[in-house]
């Protein structure tokens, strides 16, 4: 790997009053390297000076990970061996080699918007470079420097502040135009199906049962898959007693860090299920650690990109077309549990309404905002039309309406106690008993609704 990840890096930050060297909290951070595995310098001195600006640790991460795609460009140039190198020309031919790269099916790798992040991420390295290097006329917005760049002004409004705004951004003439603004489709259900029975018929029972509960978390709770990766035992423990679960906040500038999520109680039965096999793993590879799913071959925590790769796996495999992938999940749980808050207000008859109760009523805010983690409620207008789109018009109020999800959590549980007692994977008696467990879990679900 080009980008490597240097675990609790430390360094100081100041000499304190008493003499003696302050140091920074510990950080995760990427280490870039040319494929010969030599480090690059200027790479990693731009990590540093991001560092510097207190950046999180996924947006540094972020960075190192547009960069390299310059890196690995400047390798393969019989010309150029050096970023002082590059000109006007060199960089048209970067963002041209980014649009033309296609998967092994086929399919172009990257959209237009992915590539405008890269190439505005690679000018700013560029801007740091000619720093670094006290380069005079290499990037810059007069017809003299090798790299002419485009100086772009703009003004928004930031949801919650008052005025706007406003700045001035560097872009590159040969930077692509936006894609159409992408309609967030949840999974469809034929596809949610298909992946669910191939992950309840692994043959390996330990697999089955971990996968079976990161399914129904991801399903249940709505978050981001990086989210559920970070979920903890103690969490789970927690949400036992409380029924509700909490959940890592990412993708926000602010100090909201978690967030409370409601979970079914037949959730939390899959998982206590799953923690069976967990404990049996954890004990042999002689492994001791607080987060939930974990990699069965070593015990360690399970990444988010492992479970992305088998749902890549699984798509190939199943034949489905189109996207699949986690987030296609948050999706789904986002656009249901607004048709839930729909249903459930008698006042609310079209989109307009809906959004006047999401602006106006402070209940709808904390909800949304605590089942979501997203900072701005115009980030769900995307899914009100979903939402709207689903119900066409239909405003009959149900009052446990939530118990959706629950209900079909608890058919697929009994479907896969026939097939395991069909397998002889597990015993009539022991099937009762867990039918037993799932009742008790379901009336608990119910009694939490009505409530």
């Amino acid at each position: 790997m080009a980008v490597r990840k240097l675990k609790g890096f430390e360094e100081w930050s100041h000499l304190g009053f008493d003499g003696e060297l302050v140091f920074r909290k510990p950080l995760d951070i990427p280490f870039v390297t040319y494929s010969n595995h030599v480090p690059c310098y200027e790479a990693n001195a731009y990590i540093h000076k991001l560092i510097l600006r207190n950046l999180k640790r996924d947006t540094i991460r972020g960075y190192a990970h547009d960069i390299i795609h310059l890196v690995h460009f400047i390798e393969k140039q019989p010309m150029s061996s050096q970023f002082s190198q590059l000109t006007n020309a060199t960089f048209t031919l970067f963002i041209q080699s980014l649009q033309a790269e296609r998967t092994p099916l086929g399919e172009l790798k990257r959209r237009n918007n992915s590539i405008i992040k890269i190439a505005h991420t690679c000018l700013d390295f560029l801007q740091f470079v000619q720093d670094f290097h006290d380069l005079s006329s290499f990037i810059g917005k007069d017809k003299a420097n090798s790299i002419q760049v485009l100086e772009k002004p703009y003004k928004r409004r930031l949801e919650g502040y008052k005025g706007f705004i406003e700045g001035v951004k560097i872009t590159h003439a040969a930077v692509p135009t936006k894609d159409e603004e992408k309609r967030r489709h949840p999974v469809s259900q034929a596809d949610a199906l298909r992946v669910w029975k191939f992950i309840k018929t692994q043959k390996n029972k330990d697999k089955r049962r971990r996968d079976m509960a990161l399914y129904n978390a991801m399903e249940q709770l709505g978050g981001r898959v990086s989210e559920l990766h970070l979920i903890k035992v103690t969490d789970y423990e927690e949400a036992r007693s409380t029924g509700m679960i909490t959940l890592t906040t990412l993708k926000r500038k602010d100090d909201n860090t978690s967030r409370k999520v409601p979970v079914p109680y037949l959730l939390l039965s899959v998982i206590a299920d799953y923690i069976k096999c967990r404990k049996k793993v954890m004990r042999k590879k002689k492994v001791q650690h607080d987060y939930l799913f974990i990699n069965l071959k070593s015990g360690q925590p399970l990444s988010a990109d492992s479970w992305t790769t088998y749902m890549n796996l699984w798509k190939k495999e199943l034949g489905i077309e189109g996207a699949l992938h986690p987030h296609l999940w948050r999706h789904a749980f986002i656009t249901d549990k607004l048709k839930e808050l729909i249903l459930a207000s008698k006042e609310v008859n079209d989109k307009d309404d809906f959004r006047k109760h999401l602006l106006h009523t402070q209940t709808f805010k904390m909800q949304l905002q605590q089942w979501t983690g997203h900072t701005m409620l115009s980030s769900l207008d995307t899914y009100i039309d979903l939402a709207f789109s689903d119900i066409h018009g239909y405003t009959e109020v149900y009052n446990a309406v939530s118990l959706k999800s629950s209900v079909d959590l608890a058919k697929r549980q009994v479907e896969l106690l026939e097939e395991l007692v069909a397998r002889k994977e597990l015993t009539p008696t022991a099937a009762l008993g867990e039918i037993n467990r799932l009742l008790g879990a379901f009336q608990a679900d119910i009694d939490k609704c009505i409530e």
